[in-house]
């Protein structure tokens, strides 16, 4: 385990692995910032914006694309200037991005969620390159959890405030939460980012459960890995080999006596499974947003 971020965040999250830059991007929502590790150079850069940030993707230029709390937007690397690409929830107080990730074919699927975590007034949409955005889902607790499993023709997405993560047809799609999900975890815990590696297997990080599980197609768990804090947020695979499974976490709401227990809470790290688990898996890089 190798510890990759310098310091501390309130809550990490939306980790993206850059297959060209050879960087880990991610943000920390409250701290409104986005953060980015070369692990070449071992250097890091982050741009602070005006509102919280939820998730951070490379495009076909060298600007970034971001989703704020009531919007989405491109981030220009250089000057830190944002250019307004769609709006979000803004016909709801209260409510902000979650997580959010670009399908198979560059389009963005953003999760949204009551900031307050009192409601299930979360949306999910669909965002094209050119801005147009679709309605998917209402009703959400706390958008989480998005990953395709093309050769199944599955898209998975959960909602942290029910405990549960689906299976919805892709590129087919219609609501199924009526039906038995995917797989739940235990009260207590909530099911946050996944990402899905070679053996079309979701791995899941376990908010308040200190770990990440590995779920085959089935559902069934195969393999856990307990980690150095509570609070797990995402993972995604990435490094030159695509064999480094980084994992986000969050020190919010984490006591004074934890965070000496565990004072890896709110920081990102990076496990070799291999050496973890004698595991030869690997996972596709994060997909950049298609829009340029």
């Amino acid at each position: 385990m190798k510890q990759i971020s310098t310091q501390r965040h309130q809550l990490a999250e939306g980790p993206f692995w850059s297959q060209s830059e050879q960087a880990l991007y991610w943000v920390d929502i409250p701290a409104c910032q986005v953060w980015r590790w070369h692990q070449t150079s071992n250097e890091y850069q982050h741009w602070t914006l005006p509102q919280k940030v939820s998730a951070v993707f490379t495009t076909q230029s060298d600007r970034l694309l971001v989703t704020l709390a009531d919007s989405v937007a491109y981030l220009n690397k250089t000057t830190g200037e944002l250019e307004h690409l769609c709006d979000l929830d803004t016909d709801i107080a209260g409510n902000r991005s979650n997580d959010a990730k670009c399908d198979p074919h560059g389009n963005l699927w953003v999760g949204t969620m009551d900031d307050a975590e009192e409601k299930a007034s979360g949306r999910l949409w669909k965002v094209t390159p050119e801005g147009k955005k679709t309605l998917m889902l209402e009703g959400i607790g706390i958008s989480n959890t998005l990953a395709w499993d093309e050769s199944r023709g599955r898209f998975y997405f959960g909602d942290s405030m029910t405990r549960k993560v689906h299976a919805f047809p892709y590129p087919e799609f219609y609501d199924v939460r009526s039906q038995k999900p995917f797989f739940e975890v235990k009260e207590g815990i909530g099911a946050d980012g996944s990402c899905i590696d070679s053996e079309d297997c979701i791995w899941n990080a376990n908010w308040n459960g200190a770990r990440v599980v590995r779920y085959n197609p089935e559902g069934e768990v195969l393999q856990t890995i307990e980690l150095p804090f509570s609070k797990p947020t995402s993972c995604v695979f990435g490094g030159p080999y695509g064999n480094t499974l980084f994992i986000t976490s969050a020190s919010v709401d984490t006591n004074d006596d934890e965070l000496i227990a565990k004072p890896l809470s709110g920081h990102v790290i990076a496990i070799n499974l291999k050496q973890a688990l004698g595991l030869d898996v690997t996972g596709a890089p994060s997909q950049p947003f298609a829009g340029a």
